[in-house]
């Protein structure tokens, strides 16, 4: 089988990167995807949007997809399972599948600001909703979803002779058949602060391993890494039940949930973590250090990262050779490879590569009233979120008693103090 990875010319603000090398997990979003083709064997073709397809003359469908759809490998093997029955039966040049979810609080986490098509579900067939008869594999927010979310990930039989990618991609988006991939998830209910009120609100944030998205700006970056604890751990679940049950095992007696946690932490090489620390169901890469008195929960960090004495990180993906400097405090962000984060309080941000942060330096990410608002494109667009912090470009530099309003990038290579006489960025 072949995959036809699209580039849609494509690059994410304020990184000027394509969606593929994006951040995810320890790895990349282009590389996550493309790991989960080899797995299956299946040959990878780069395409230009505006080139035209070579033919593909092999007995077997084929995969089309834009190099801004992510897709988790539990999402495309099921799809795959699925949307080969829907081609295999279909008269030569009239079959295409397309990848949907049910629009559940999983699809609906990466959904805003992004091109993700939504729909109705069909009556019956491979487009209708999870059904009811399989009660026990779904939870009701699956079996109440009143639509769906459809992703450029197309299954296809054949390709026309001398199309272009655009043409191609505009036809399967308009004629594919939905594919609806069943999944199970799980939602987790996160407190978050509301200023004002002094009332608390709660965020449902879902657990599955079956994620897709489109990467089209910085929050989705944010917000997939924000999933990838959770995909994560249920990919190593699925996968390695022996170390999941020696884990088990080395947790008895169960007496605490923060015992049992303890014990799930997946550990790389050469991983040195100070007797003092608290680490808990996290992800380490290679010759991670955590220091004393740290406090690590439901992270994943890459190779190569060090945390400082006394800070504390939670629910974050941390790039490798990344630094957290001692006292800092960072919850549900993420930071690419070899960041600098002294902050003493980042939340809900997102950190480019090699860039630093001043101890004062004042990201704010939480509005008063209402919900955040970024620029796409040239608009302004809605996140549909309340809490939300800001984007921090590749080498950029944000000193101290600066204050960024919730929503913005800073662009690469910036450098922001407070000095009237200094250079100063305006965002």
């Amino acid at each position: 089988m072949r995959a036809y990875v699209v580039d849609t010319g494509r690059l994410i603000a304020p990184f000027d990167e394509p969606p593929g090398d994006a951040l995810f997990a320890q790895t990349t979003m282009g590389a996550s995807v493309r790991d989960a083709f080899v797995r299956r064997g299946i040959e990878i073709v780069d395409v230009k949007i505006d080139d035209v397809v070579a033919a593909y003359d092999a007995k077997e469908p084929c995969i089309v997809v834009c190099d801004h759809t992510f897709v988790s490998d539990k999402a495309l093997g099921d799809f795959l399972d699925k949307a080969l029955d829907v081609v295999s039966g279909a008269p030569a040049g009239a079959a295409c599948a397309r990848l949907a979810l049910a629009k559940t609080a999983s699809a609906d986490f990466t959904r805003p600001v992004s091109s993700v098509h939504t729909e109705p579900f069909d009556e019956r067939g491979p487009g209708a909703r999870p059904s009811i008869k399989k009660r026990n594999r779904f939870t009701s927010e699956e079996l109440e979803a009143k639509e769906r979310v459809a992703y450029d990930c197309f299954l296809v039989k054949d390709v026309p002779a001398g199309v272009r990618a655009r043409e191609w991609l505009e036809a399967l988006r308009k004629d594919a058949v939905r594919v609806v991939v069943e999944k199970r998830e799980l939602g987790i209910p996160l407190r978050l602060p509301v200023l004002g009120d002094g009332k608390e609100t709660r965020a449902l944030v879902p657990i599955t391993s079956t994620i897709a998205a489109h990467v089209e700006h910085w929050v989705h970056i944010l917000w997939l890494n924000q999933l990838a604890f959770g995909m994560r751990w249920m990919e190593i679940a699925r996968t390695e039940k022996l170390w999941g049950f020696g884990r088990a095992l080395a947790a008895f007696p169960w007496t605490s949930t923060s015992r049992f946690m303890r014990a799930y932490v997946k550990k790389g090489r050469n991983v040195r973590i100070h007797p003092t620390a608290h680490v808990e169901a996290s992800i380490l890469g290679d010759n991670v250090v955590v220091g004393a008195r740290a406090s690590v929960r439901n992270c994943i960090l890459g190779d190569g990262v060090e945390i400082g004495d006394h800070a504390a990180v939670l629910s974050c993906t941390i790039g490798a050779d990344a630094y957290v400097t001692p006292r800092t405090f960072v919850v549900w962000g993420a930071a690419y490879p070899k960041a600098v984060i002294t902050n003493y309080k980042l939340q809900v941000s997102l950190v480019g590569r090699g860039a630093s942060l001043s101890t004062w330096a004042g990201m704010v990410d939480a509005k008063l009233q209402g919900t955040v608002s970024v620029q796409h494109d040239g608009k302004i667009v809605d996140t549909e979120r309340s809490f939300i912090g800001s984007c921090i470009g590749h080498g950029a530099f944000v000193g101290g008693k600066v204050l960024i309003m919730p929503g913005r990038a800073i662009p690469n290579g910036a450098f922001i103090a407070m000095r009237p006489d200094e250079l100063i960025y305006e965002v």
